[in-house]
């Protein structure tokens, strides 16, 4: 597991000299706020400053330097995750625990999740099925949005520029209204003019992009309750251009234009009850669109027009709705707390390329776990969830995790999950057919079930104003009845879903952090095996492994009041399968090992109300990778893989003002 670097801000920087570090608070399966080091769970947090050192765009920018997660660049659909090397629809993405939809080739794309927005992202590791349901097979990441409930009105602005043609603007504001209600306001628009080494090409490997983003939030605080309502939106449009054809009578080239738009609304209540008790409800509606245009463009008079055949145009629809709430006490050094809740999820898709043009699906779920303090220093947390599916017969979820503080600063940590997910709608009904796609859903699915085991032993030394932090940890995962896309014609790439995989993976990570008032080192390293049907068929020696490093480290140069950062990993050659289901054969291939270096500079001016961020990224200069790409679903053969932009330059400047209004 990754371990949290406390980085504390300019202004608290000169003051650690007499303050004890403390612990990152964190909310995702807790029952409520509790400390890093206390939670029963192994949760990783990335705060709002790592997120500014790092320069980090969106989630994709962030995630590419944490250890046990790789990203995968897809050049039409976007950046998907792995964590422990599962991928995809096993990973449940939220933002204050509202679920993200819209997955695309299985996966949400990072490159949409914009971070102006966020306070601090909550990871946990390996199924949190009896917390959060199906698609939390592999992990949760929850991005916790800035809330504010000073005595103040904000009103600020950040451009963000890099020399590859990315260009951004964020405003933002937040005004207390009166003792009791707030208002926020955040917007931002993002360009990309796409990337290719050849600047003449109409073809970008890495596609042009414009984003807008808006979200409004409006709050009240009561004496033992809240209430807040918010809304988002997501509006994109990604332009994939052909070489173009030129003739004596003509120039034109055909292209075409994916449009998305996200948008949520939802309603959080919490309250505090009797004594330790509280209430915390959410009830949310998520809408997504996206279109798919193909346009024939006149390259001389730029005049465009539909092409008209239905394969090459496409509209769809997918609608959310849920609920979720729970009863929880949180009382600290009692003998024993729980929590119990319910959870209800309604997916609905409508469009052409769904069977019948329209399908859906119910998930009614009631779940509930205990902390039991049996002695001082030993936690243990059993629970439970029952579901009830609309498809499928989703069996009992059970799960226990153990928290052992051998010694005030030593913890050992162990824990067994199940885990299950339902086919989605896409999986089950989808009839994708272009002259690049085949790709079929299969109704005879099976769902998905999972066994999960993890141990680890932390050591955390405090001083009064210095850290240190060993970890050591061990995963192993089963996953029966994986669904993958399996291969059904090599000819016309013809492909289908398919329940025919048995996954399993084992895996380590250990890791050291130094903490100081003015610099900070943390090192890592991640090995994982994975092993499926798919290599029971390739040879005997069944796992096939990938390792990760990393090094980050922060230094404060106190003169110019300037901090130095670094961000390094290196990720080693990945193996890659593609089963072909009627032959009863395995394609393999690879992609080469590579590793991202960036160095960054931020320094506060004017009591913290400027913030300029700047740096170097990919100082390596890596562009495409080494590899052997199978054929697939969605993209030919190769031998080489998209995985960086070379070497770049950015720069980010914010300002913020704030009005005391006590």
């Amino acid at each position: 597991m990754v371990f949290v670097v406390f980085v504390p801000s300019m202004a608290q920087q000169a003051d650690t000299a007499k303050s004890k570090q403390l612990d990152d608070v964190v909310i995702t399966g807790q029952y409520g706020e509790n400390s890093l080091s206390q939670s029963v769970y192994r949760v990783k947090v990335i705060g709002q400053k790592r997120i500014e050192q790092q320069g980090a765009v969106n989630l994709r920018d962030l995630l590419n330097n944490e250890l046990n997660m790789r990203i995968n660049n897809d050049p039409a659909l976007g950046s998907g995750l792995s964590i422990q090397g599962i991928n995809g629809q096993n990973i449940k993405i939220m933002i204050d625990g509202v679920p993200i939809i819209g997955r695309e080739g299985n996966f949400i794309d990072l490159n949409q999740l914009n971070l102006n927005n966020i306070e601090r992202i909550e990871v946990v590791e390996g199924p949190m099925s009896v917390s959060f349901g199906t698609d939390a097979l592999g992990g949760v990441i929850n991005l916790i949005t800035k809330k504010s409930y000073k005595h103040q009105d904000q009103l600020g602005a950040k451009i963000y520029y890099e020399n590859i043609g990315q260009y951004n603007l964020n405003l933002f504001t937040s005004i207390y209204l009166n003792r009791e209600w707030r208002l926020e306001v955040n917007g931002s628009r993002n360009f990309f003019e796409g990337f290719a080494q050849n600047e003449d090409s109409r073809v970008k490997l890495w596609k042009p992009r414009t984003q807008y983003f808006g979200d409004l939030s409006i709050s009240k605080k009561y004496s033992n309750s809240s209430l807040r309502l918010t809304a988002s939106i997501l509006d994109e449009k990604v332009t994939n251009r052909d070489s173009g054809t030129i003739t004596p009578y003509s120039a034109y080239g055909i292209d075409q234009y994916y449009y998305t738009r996200r948008a949520s609304t939802a309603v959080f209540y919490e309250r505090k009850l009797f004594s330790n008790h509280s209430l915390h409800v959410v009830a949310a509606y998520n809408h997504y669109r996206r279109i798919v245009n193909t346009i024939r463009k006149d390259l001389v008079t730029l005049e465009e027009s539909l092409i008209p055949e239905a394969h090459l145009q496409d509209t769809g629809y997918f609608s959310n709705i849920m609920s979720r709430g729970t009863f929880s006490r949180n009382k600290d050094k009692a003998k024993y707390n729980y929590q119990f809740g319910y959870e209800a999820t309604h997916d609905q898709f409508n469009g052409s390329r769904i069977a019948n043009g329209s399908q859906s699906i119910t998930d009614i779920s009631g779940f509930a776990s205990m902390e039991l303090k049996f002695f001082q220093r030993l936690l243990v947390r059993p629970g439970i969830r029952l579901t009830y599916n609309s498809k499928y017969q989703a069996p009992l979820i059970p799960s226990i995790n153990i928290k052992w503080d051998i010694r005030s600063d030593l913890s050992l940590r162990a824990s067994f999950g199940r885990g299950f997910r339902s086919p989605t709608l896409k999986e089950l009904y989808l009839s994708f057919t272009d002259p690049a796609h085949n790709i079929k859903g299969n109704p005879d699915l099976k769902a998905e079930t999972q066994n999960n085991y993890q141990v680890s032993l932390t050591h955390q030394h405090r001083m009064q104003d210095q850290m240190l932090k060993m970890d050591v940890a061990f995963f192993y995962n089963e996953i029966f009845n994986k669904i993958d896309l399996v291969l059904l014609n090599s000819t016309n790439v013809e492909a289908r879903y398919s329940s025919i995989s048995d996954f399993r993976n084992v895996g380590t990570n250990v890791t050291a952090e130094y903490v100081a008032p003015d610099y900070a080192v943390s090192l890592g390293y991640a090995l994982i095996g994975i092993n499926n049907t798919f290599t029971n068929l390739l040879e005997s020696d069944k796992y096939f492994t990938t390792q990760e490093y990393r090094c980050n480290a922060r230094y404060l140069i106190r003169k110019i009041k300037t901090q130095i950062s670094l961000f390094y990993k290196y990720n080693s050659r990945m193996q890659l399968f593609q089963y072909n289901i009627n032959e009863g054969q395995v394609r393999t291939g690879f992609i080469q090992g590579f590793a991202l270096f960036d160095l960054t500079a931020g320094r506060s001016f004017f009591k913290q109300k400027l913030a300029i961020q700047t740096g170097i990224k990919n100082i390596l200069d890596v562009l495409n990778v080494q590899a052997s790409l199978v054929t697939g679903p969605h993209a030919p053969a190769g031998n080489n893989a998209a995985v960086a932009m070379g070497r770049t330059y950015f720069c980010a400047v914010q300002y913020q003002l704030s009005i005391d209004k006590r």
